[in-house]
């Protein structure tokens, strides 16, 4: 298998950080050189002198463009990046003081002429300008490497988070489907055709959906209330007229994205503890209201419910959880008994979709 160096991530061509950067140091090192020799050192044909030092600082910025690769190739190996910076130093220098010998002194000198001597003293001069060069290309590299890093890490977890979150909605409630079955198979053997013929087309679609579910982290909210009404036909030939469902919601909300399949545990909730010891019909209601910055989905019922301090089973802790995968902090899960009986779950939902 191929190793892949994430924390060794190269600067990919000339980034424009580096190259104003180099652009800066040279231009810096121009002025500095330039002023020095305008105080201390005053002679004739100083703007001659200041014209050949700005090509001699272009060809310094080149230098260090060109040391850029090879430094970018040392540094995936380590301990090789000792030798490729000393080399690459030492060489840039004496580039530079001999380019620095011809355009000064050997090419229509004004000044007089210079041994080789000068050479040795403009390299050893140049020398810490390469130095701070490097030291500069090395602290953008490394800023380079923490962001690739950064991205990777994040797109790593992004990828986790996705395969939770789809782990989380296939997750079919096995008591559901069983009962589902059981209701087909008590309605054959009443010969109560058309209604297990019924049941099984609803089990089909819902089945269907939550399958399809997966490729969507999230869907409308008019795809999310088919996907109830398909869950509530099987239901309904369990349980007949002792349930049945209320919508309000405002057309306007219909196309607010929701997470697929996150409102059947909360029906299937309320479905549980609400015809629970219930003698009379038990009504779900699903509510939407937009608030500001936010909206709110709600389950409710005037069933039975459940007695004492509410408490979260498997469906309501898969919902929270899902809701903190895909939203964070700016969506919350609230479940608590109604007054007058019943149950409640609220969905506090961020307005716009992560």
């Amino acid at each position: 298998m191929a190793r892949v160096h994430a924390a060794r991530m190269p600067i990919r061509h000339p980034p424009l950080p580096l190259l104003v950067a180099t652009l800066a140091l040279w231009a810096l090192a121009f002025v500095a050189w330039t002023a020095n020799e305008l105080l201390l050192d005053p002679m004739q044909h100083e703007l001659d002198l200041a014209l050949r030092r700005l090509l001699l600082c272009l060809f310094g910025a080149l230098l260090c463009l060109a040391l850029a690769p090879p430094l970018r190739r040392a540094r995936t190996r380590g301990h090789q990046l000792l030798a490729w910076v000393a080399g690459g130093v030492l060489g840039a220098s004496a580039l530079y003081a001999s380019a620095e010998w011809l355009a000064i002194y050997r090419i229509r000198p004004l000044w007089g002429d210079a041994g080789w001597a000068h050479v040795t003293d403009t390299a050893m001069t140049v020398f810490w300008a390469f130095v701070a060069w490097v030291l500069l290309f090395l602290a953008l590299a490394a800023e380079e490497d923490r962001r690739e890093r950064e991205l990777h890490l994040a797109q790593a977890t992004a990828l986790a988070l996705d395969a939770q979150h789809r782990l989380l909605v296939q997750q079919l409630n096995p008591h559901f489907l069983f009962n589902a079955l059981n209701t087909v198979y008590a309605l054959v053997l009443e010969g109560d055709d058309e209604r297990a013929q019924r049941s099984v087309l609803a089990l089909s679609a819902f089945l269907r959906r939550s399958v399809d579910g997966t490729s969507s982290l999230q869907v409308p909210l008019a795809d999310e209330l088919a996907a109830v009404r398909e869950y509530l036909d099987i239901e309904l030939a369990r349980f007949g007229d002792r349930l049945r469902l209320v919508e309000m919601i405002p057309p306007a909300l219909l196309l607010r994205p929701v997470p697929a399949l996150i409102l059947q545990p909360l029906v299937e909730n309320a479905i549980k503890h609400g015809l629970a010891g219930a003698v009379q019909p038990v009504t779900i209601q699903l509510s939407a209201m937009a608030a500001d910055g936010s909206w709110v989905l709600a389950v409710e019922d005037d069933g039975h419910g459940c007695a004492g301090e509410v408490k979260r089973g498997v469906g309501l802790d898969h919902v929270a959880r899902r809701l903190a995968l895909l939203y964070g902090a700016t969506a919350r899960l609230e479940a608590r008994m109604r007054p007058g009986g019943g149950f409640v779950a609220r969905l506090h939902l961020p307005e716009s979709p992560p």
